[in-house]
């Protein structure tokens, strides 16, 4: 889906809770509404749109949208991340300004305090003021804002943090004034009564690992399947997020040209996974995976022909998976980790990430990106060519389509879900073949298939390991003389 597109659609869904739009660019009436979202949900405004929904343009888009940015960094007040844009809808250009819920409520403008009731903006009552500085009181107890004990300013990548305030400025993205480090920190809520938080030493520390051990976040590649004597690199890295970012960053840059075997077409596919989108899916792992717990981790898969970003974060209970492929709403778990990650550039259009992901990886010929929101956390896997047969090329010619897709799609959701380990072609095939007899012959029993498939005992006991934990076959009966048996989220697979 085209930029342009999305506006279309925003614009043709009409103004709501989370949707305003300004026929001109007033100043004043902007801040408002912004200042609204900031102490609700978070939302967006489109400046040259009537509210009949026509686009009319916006004059001079690029000074304007200079001289607004600056104008909200110091009308809103505490400052808030506030992002425009500039599009383009039939040939007319459009400001775009999005916020998400803000963590430091009440925001104020001009001295008052503005929320957003349906699709109108309106001064908060007394019980409305009252409900947000509670809220703010909660939000100074979440994990973030917690005090890292033992942590002194030496501790610091302080280059770093002067970097940061430099960008900041660069971007127009922050009105901080001056350069001290302590005042800089303080300003974000990252050093609160004499103590820096633990966002602080996520995205600052030299060594974070020596407090927060499960900032840490695992590498590894491999050759074929992820088996033992595939496995081409698995590394531990270290640091905070930004040193961790900056490894991650150059290491999928100079991942290049793979390829990958078509069985079905007999020939070499070479492709090439986008730097981009790799750096925004990684991005986004870091910068919304759970801290709060020592468990807590993110983990990148390199295989021949996918890669999968995990990381033990969640989706805001109010966003769906199905959501993250159109243009949504961006309410980080990690607020604070979130603002600072927005002021070095890193964030460029709020809620929009996912979408240029998915363009990106069409640009290259690849399989849509699938996402995944389980009981473990989220899981990002970026699928190889199009080229490829539906759901990869490991059909064999004697099975027919339905087990082919019901073998390849339980043995994705497993990998994706952190049930088994990624699993070869060549295993995939096998099970196909068991799949297949068992269809023919149910109640099978090992020995059958092992004198069916023609491999050693040991061989098959692991294949059909990997198909029951999957969920493919189930074992009835007694031990000696049960058998296998398809489930019936294999069954039902077939059948389609």
């Amino acid at each position: 889906m085209k930029e342009e597109q999305l506006i279309k659609d925003l614009i043709k869904d009409g103004e709501s809770e989370q949707l305003e739009f300004q026929e001109s660019l007033r100043r004043n009436k902007i801040a408002e509404v912004l200042c609204s979202f900031l102490n609700g949900k978070g939302g967006r405004i489109l400046v040259g749109v009537t509210d009949a929904g026509e686009p009319i343009g916006v004059l001079n888009a690029k000074t304007n949208a200079e001289q607004l940015q600056t104008f909200l960094l110091s009308a809103i007040v505490p400052e808030s991340p506030v992002t425009i844009s500039i599009e383009k809808v039939n040939k007319k250009n459009l400001l775009l300004l999005k916020v998400y819920g803000g963590s430091k409520q009440p925001y104020l403008f001009d001295g008052s305090i503005y929320y957003r009731l349906a699709d109108r903006t309106v001064k908060a009552t007394s019980q409305q003021i009252s409900e947000l500085i509670h809220g703010r009181q909660k939000s100074e107890l979440h994990w973030e804002r917690q005090p890292a004990l033992g942590v002194d300013l030496k501790d610091l990548d302080q280059k770093l943090i002067l970097s940061i305030i430099k960008e900041s400025r660069d971007n127009h993205r922050g009105n901080f004034k001056g350069n001290d480090i302590i005042d800089f920190l303080s300003n974000y809520g990252l050093y609160q009564n004499g103590a820096f938080t633990n966002a602080c030493i996520v995205l600052f520390a030299k060594t974070p690992s020596k407090y927060l051990p499960q900032v840490r976040v695992r590498l590894t590649e491999y050759g074929e399947g992820k088996t033992g004597n595939a496995l081409l690199r698995d590394e531990i890295l270290e640091g905070n997020l930004f040193t961790i970012q900056d490894k991650l960053e150059r290491y999928v840059e100079n991942l290049g040209i793979r390829s990958v075997f078509d069985k079905k077409r007999w020939k070499r596919i070479d492709f090439k996974f986008p730097p981009k989108a790799l750096q925004e899916g990684i991005i986004n792992a870091l910068m919304h995976r759970d801290y709060s717990s020592h468990s807590s981790s993110v983990s990148i898969g390199i295989y021949l022909d996918s890669v999968v970003i995990s990381n033990s974060g969640h989706l805001p209970d109010d966003l769906k998976v199905s959501e993250l492929k159109k243009s949504h709403r961006s309410h980080p778990v990690n607020p604070d980790i979130a603002h600072i990650v927005f002021l070095k550039g890193l964030i460029d259009k709020l809620g929009r990430g996912t979408i240029r992901v998915i363009e990106l990886c069409k640009q290259e010929g690849l399989r849509d990106p699938d996402w995944k929101d389980t009981i473990d956390g989220v899981t990002l896997t970026f699928n190889g060519p199009k080229a490829l047969a539906a759901k990869k090329s490991h059909k064999n010619d004697g099975v027919n389509d339905g087990v082919n897709d019901g073998v390849n799609s339980l043995i994705d959701d497993g990998v994706n879900d952190g049930v088994i380990d990624g699993v070869s072609d060549g295993v995939r095939v096998e099970i196909m073949k068991i799949v297949d007899l068992i269809l023919t012959k149910e109640g099978t029993n090992a020995l059958d298939i092992t004198t069916y498939g023609g491999k050693s005992k040991p061989t098959i006991e692991r294949y059909l390991r990997i198909a029951k934990e999957v969920g493919i076959i189930e074992f009835k009966g007694a031990s000696k003389t049960g058998g296998y048996y398809l489930t019936k989220k294999m069954k039902a697979k077939v059948k389609h």
